[in-house]
């Protein structure tokens, strides 16, 4: 009986790292910073709505914007925009 000759680089994922919180639920327990009077948007839709930009290849401030206000309606409704 031979053995494969492939050799596994990574460590199947335990228990901690197959539960780990939707990206959304993680952004949501972040303390806000901001001064009350000038919210508009939930800290962890802005952080979710940036990230997703910066995956989509924005990267100055003005792209993230922009990229955010091409996005869908439904998109940004669901997240809380």
């Amino acid at each position: 009986m031979s053995q494969s000759a492939t050799v596994c680089l990574i460590k199947s994922p335990g228990r901690a790292e197959r539960e780990l919180p939707l990206l959304a639920d993680r952004l949501a327990a972040l303390p806000d910073p901001r001064d009350r009077r000038g919210r508009r948007h939930p800290l962890a839709a802005v952080l979710l709505t940036a990230a997703c930009a910066v995956l989509a290849g924005a990267r100055p401030c003005l792209a993230i914007g922009q990229w955010a206000l091409r996005g869908s309606r439904s998109h940004r409704c669901r997240w809380g925009t």
